[in-house]
């Protein structure tokens, strides 16, 4: 299935590939990444290998997906040189290109202050316990009621950590705890969201949060208002939709676009891998946001 989204995503208003055989390789290879278990990282080195022999193939001879998933699979500081150059002269995705560079800067930052030890310890550790929590229902992927209990229960303390540090930076708890952080708060109350926004936004402008958690945050926080989303991260289930489905964004055409600056792939591959990691998430569900 994702093969046939990935195809209709982009060779409607295009020729057919040069390369046809090298263009389902590709995208062959980006499904192995994104939905199957790769020990090894298989699909990423079978990538890089296409790279080092051919360089990064063109739109015109595989196709925009093909060379938009190559660059995906394959993203280091060389290849976003590479890219870059190649996005200029129209020979492969501009929004490739950008997301790259994105995932390239992020890397950076989140490496320095992984290295580093966190300014106060103790609040990561007990983010992490908090998160144990709130994760351990959201595996079973079944019991919505036990989700709501459980959000409940972490209200009061997440609640207190954001009166006292507002929300917690890489520099203050670590990359990883900070944005456990902000999921929990995802699946508090709008009210909570809404406080938690800007202070967010000032960590992600100081390079002290991950921006695609801004994202996810900003999103739920459109649609808890009934506005329309900005980056396509809140999905949803309803009586009409038998999978989980994006709800209405503005300014769609360049959604692609203003995913790849915050270093977020494409939407059709982040739909595409939402349904087919959690494919009973709709079962008997009416309008739950994911």
């Amino acid at each position: 299935m994702l093969l046939q989204v990935i195809a209709a995503a982009g060779l409607l208003f295009q020729t057919a590939p040069r390369d046809p055989v090298l263009a389902s390789r590709i995208q062959q290879l980006l499904h192995t990444f994104l939905l199957t278990d790769d020990p090894g990282d298989n699909a990423r080195t079978a990538a890089q290998e296409i790279v080092r022999t051919r360089g990064l193939v063109s739109v015109d001879e595989v196709g925009d997906d093909a060379a938009y998933a190559l660059v995906l699979l394959t993203c280091s500081p060389e290849v976003s040189i590479l890219a870059r150059q190649a996005a200029e002269r129209n020979e492969v995705p501009e929004d490739a290109a950008a997301l790259c560079e994105a995932h390239l800067r992020q890397k950076e930052v989140q490496t320095e202050y992984d290295k580093r030890r966190p300014d106060r310890p103790s609040l990561r550790d007990r983010i992490e316990v908090l998160f144990k929590a709130d994760q351990s229902v959201r595996q079973r992927n079944s019991d919505i009621r036990a989700m709501v209990k459980t959000d409940a229960r972490l209200k009061a303390e997440l609640e207190a950590i954001f009166a006292k540090y507002g929300v917690p930076t890489f520099a203050m708890v670590g990359p990883s705890a900070a944005s456990h952080f902000v999921v929990m708060v995802q699946h508090q109350s709008p009210e909570f969201r809404r406080r938690a926004l800007p202070k967010l936004k000032a960590n992600v402008d100081a390079g002290q949060a991950d921006p695609a958690s801004f994202a996810m945050v900003y999103d739920r926080t459109q649609t808890d208002s009934g506005s329309k989303q900005l980056y396509g991260e809140n999905f949803t289930c309803d009586a009409a939709h038998p999978k989980l489905h994006v709800g209405p964004i503005e300014d769609e055409e360049h959604v692609d676009q203003r995913r790849a600056q915050l270093g977020m792939f494409r939407l059709a591959l982040y739909a595409e891998v939402l349904n087919a990691t959690s494919p009973d998430v709709c079962s008997g569900v009416a309008a739950a946001p994911k």
